[in-house]
């Protein structure tokens, strides 16, 4: 095989994301050419309804969706200074059909007649919260045409995570509110290599487990916040006692220390239920209870290195996530209801006099 040949090949290997774009002109711009460079094959429409179709027809197979300013909706008529209006409704009826969103941007000269209110207009709600993650909405043709590639390959590489993150929309929003970015990021990757394994070559379930037992600490360090967990079970900042931690909230009584054993609430209570606690001990033992936040635990990844050079499967690290995100959402939900309590007790209501 020649050099030029072998390049090719790494080169048809690249991830390449095809790109909807919705214009009534000629690509006098480069876009298409421009679009090849960073890997998005941009593919033109020169009528809405035609990208319409194809776009329902192969959701699937687009990473995102550009717009002229002022195009044609129908074969045949004239450009339709409502076009934006009209295509970014019916965008979100579509991305409601699909259940996803995909990344949009308006890419135009910006002359049309009141064409800074359509996008203030357009911009709202979705659009306007994604632009973190999609980057900004207007894009000029005639000198922004790298920026919005860069800004569309920095979006789609987030596709899947995405996906997940609508999947598990409840565990996010929990971890959104109680865990740090490295924490959901664990989980993250761990399910994006569950649910697309094609995508995931380079996935060693080995390294996760330490991880999951750090999100564990984090959850531990929640509840010492929300007060449920007192600093004498729990133990310093940098080094959470894991089994007395969890012990505490399954409702059992903890050893502190000098003859002294405190327990969560009266006797029944309990921050986890029965199910719920066997789910945490669980974790924790594989996921090397002995161990804290500063430490890697050798013998206990010896251990599930040998598990999985064995058997050769992710569905133990697979199915411990998948029972913490249940934790996690129990978590949430009693935090929740806690602080609603301890808000009620410190407002008590005022009788009526």
């Amino acid at each position: 095989m020649n050099e030029n040949n072998s390049h090719n090949n790494k080169d048809n290997r690249r991830t390449r994301y095809r790109i909807l774009w919705v214009d009534e002109e000629p690509d006098a711009i480069g876009f298409v050419e421009t679009g090849r460079r960073f890997d998005l094959e941009i593919v033109q429409y020169r009528s809405w309804d035609k990208a319409r179709t194809l776009l329902n027809n192969r959701f699937e197979t687009f990473a995102a969706v550009v717009l002229d300013g002022r195009c044609v909706i129908n074969s045949g008529e004239t450009p339709n200074p409502d076009f934006l209006y009209q295509v970014v409704r019916e965008l979100e009826a579509i991305f409601a059909q699909h259940e996803e969103l995909l990344p949009w941007y308006v890419l135009s000269s910006g002359s049309a007649p009141d064409f800074d209110k359509t996008l203030e207009r357009i911009s709202m709600g979705t659009r306007s919260a994604m632009t973190d993650d999609w980057g900004r909405l207007y894009y000029r043709k005639d000198s922004d045409l790298q920026d919005l590639c860069l800004s569309i390959r920095h979006a789609v590489a987030k596709r899947k995570d995405n996906k997940i993150k609508l999947l598990y929309t409840d565990t996010f929003k929990v971890m959104e509110q109680y865990f740090p970015p490295d924490a959901r990021q664990t989980m993250l990757e761990i399910l994006v290599a569950l649910h697309y394994p094609e995508e995931s070559h380079n996935f060693d379930p080995v390294l996760y487990y330490t991880q999951l037992r750090r999100v564990l600490e984090h959850l531990f360090r929640a509840s010492n916040r929300i007060g449920v967990l007192p600093l004498e079970v729990m133990g310093s900042s940098d080094k959470i006692n894991l089994t007395n931690s969890s012990l505490y909230l399954s409702g059992r009584e903890v050893n502190v220390g000098q003859g002294r054993f405190v327990r969560y609430g009266k006797p029944g209570d309990a921050v986890f239920p029965p199910v719920m606690a066997q789910v945490l001990k669980n974790i924790l033992v594989v996921a090397n209870k002995n161990s804290h936040t500063l430490e890697v635990a050798h013998q206990g990844q010896a251990a599930v290195q040998d598990y999985y050079n064995s058997l050769h499967s992710n569905n133990l690290i697979f199915g411990y996530t998948l029972h913490l995100c249940d934790v996690i959402l129990w978590f949430g939900r009693f935090a929740k209801k806690h602080t609603a309590a301890q808000h009620h007790r410190s407002y008590p209501r005022k009788e009526n006099s």
